[in-house]
């Protein structure tokens, strides 16, 4: 049961483009009879669509609280909603025959620091910055650099940032206004420490697979995401793609699958002097949700191909105060199935899976060989030389889910006719920057639906630095940050 990741390539020649309103004014003129009382909004508006055939999006957080009454005798939509959700709080608009409810929001707290190793003052990457008690965050870059958007009414809540094998540490928002860097302690932890040590990786890994009924999400979640797909030649970037988009993520039980929608992007493409190929990602944002592995048992978690790996222990760590056991893997000798290696992190109490790093061994990559991509030109020969992934996953209220991921793959690109050699490299990060139940009878799509055979690319505009409004996105590193920069200056250079 092996799965590619994002990494269906192609590679073409580079010298091979008022309804809304009407909608919104024919949905929320229409006249609706209802009576009920002692409800919740949530329970009132499951009510109208039932009655009504109405299709609603919104998170149930952000609704008011308590119970309400509702009646109404062929009123027009818009005015009953209007008696739930006042105007001066709530915006209601229609976007694909859906029914939109938003809050309004007073302007955020925008805060800015660098996270560093207090040891070492190395940057610390990937490390999770939330607010506590929501879902609400982002990552450091790999500068250990990030950006915060917090709302005004959550500026009571203190603001955590945790990296696997550091301490946890707590800043006020108020704090966080006047801070640029943040220490962060290291914590080692002995493996004489441990109190019950356990008999085999291999039980850990079973007790893991029992346990995910219980430590995973049962219920849909829908998920606001940052996604960034970058692609470099020989070093130098080609382009940037990024986006805010929307998974309806389907629960750790059953057979249902993941979704993603567009919401809105950007692109910056930089270096078109290079002539030879262009590198496009077939369904990126749709294959890195396939990188759950806790979803979609991966090989090295499968007990129908347990027997073709060899697992061993490594030295626990500590992550939020709890220890994990740590699981090497590799392929065991005389296999000739494509197998991964890397590691992963197991929860000692919960047996929760916390993360996986893992990539395709070089017997792999070679036993696949040209089947990683789709199309390339007939004067090209393309040999994919690297190919890693990463997943992470947090906890919320008990449950764990979905958090982070990432995929980084490299090919080797020959020229048959001039024999110019490039090395091609594509990394797309995807991180959750809040999360909350799917409504009861919500619709999700299928306008922007994003499909495995999409590409990525062709759904976005233009690059603009003010683009992201109040989104939480991940603060693009040095080096990217220098490209766009050339990129914006270049581009003005020539519109003078």
């Amino acid at each position: 049961m092996f799965k590619k990741y994002g990494i269906l390539l192609w590679l073409i020649c580079l010298l091979v483009p008022g309804v809304y309103a009407q909608e919104a004014i024919s949905v929320l003129q229409r006249p609706i009879t209802i009576s009920i009382d002692s409800s919740s909004v949530e329970d009132i508006i499951d009510q109208l669509v039932l009655e009504n055939d109405l299709y609603f999006s919104y998170n149930p957080q952000i609704l008011p609280q308590g119970l309400y009454s509702c009646h109404a005798d062929k009123k027009p939509l818009k005015s009953v909603l209007r008696q739930l959700l006042p105007v001066a709080d709530y915006q209601i608009e229609v976007i694909d025959n859906q029914i939109i409810i938003k809050r309004i929001e007073k302007a955020p707290l925008r805060v800015s620091a660098q996270i560093i190793d207090r040891d070492n003052h190395e940057p610390v990457p990937y490390a999770s910055v939330t607010i506590d008690g929501q879902s609400i965050g982002t990552i450091t870059n790999s500068d250990g650099r990030f950006d915060l958007v917090i709302p005004q009414r959550l500026l009571d809540h203190d603001v955590l940032i945790g990296c696997l094998g550091y301490v946890e540490y707590r800043i006020t928002p108020d704090s966080l206004k006047n801070v640029n860097q943040i220490n962060l302690k290291p914590v080692s932890y002995h493996l004489r420490e441990v109190r019950v040590k356990p008999v085999d990786p291999e039980e850990i890994i079973a007790r893991f697979r029992s346990h995910i009924v219980d430590n995973y999400t049962l219920t849909p979640q829908l998920m606001t995401t940052f996604y960034r797909e970058t692609v470099r030649q020989d070093g130098k970037y080609m382009g940037m793609w990024e986006a805010v988009m929307e998974m309806l993520k389907s629960p750790y039980r059953g057979v249902g699958s993941d979704k993603v929608r567009f919401i809105k992007g950007r692109k910056s493409e930089f270096n078109r002097s290079y002539k030879d190929v262009k590198l496009k990602i077939q369904g990126g944002p749709y294959y890195i949700t396939k990188l759950d592995v806790v979803k979609n048992l991966e090989s090295f978690l499968d007990p129908q191909y347990e027997q073709i790996y060899r697992y061993k222990f490594e030295q626990p760590i500590v992550y939020n105060g709890r220890v994990a056991w740590v699981i090497r893997f590799s392929r065991k000798e005389r296999v000739d199935y494509p197998c991964f290696n890397g590691y992963f992190l197991i929860d000692a109490e919960s047996y929760a899976l916390i993360m996986a790093d893992f990539s395709l061994d070089n017997k792999s990559l070679k036993i696949l060989g040209e089947s990683f991509i789709k199309k390339q030109p007939h004067n090209v020969k393309t040999q994919p030389i690297r190919a890693e992934y990463k997943i992470t996953y947090r906890e919320l209220n008990g449950k764990w889910s979905f958090y982070m991921a990432r995929t980084d793959v490299q090919f080797r690109v020959r020229n048959k006719e001039n024999h110019q050699r490039s090395i091609f490299r594509s990394v797309s990060d995807m991180v959750v920057t809040q999360q909350y139940r799917f409504p009861r009878r919500a619709r999700f799509g299928p306008s922007g639906i994003f499909r495995s055979n999409d590409i990525f690319t062709d759904f976005i505009g233009d690059y603009d630095p003010q683009f992201w409004e109040n989104y939480n996105v991940i603060k693009p590193d040095e080096d990217l940050r220098n490209a766009l920069k050339q990129n914006v200056d270049s581009t003005e250079n020539k519109n003078q």
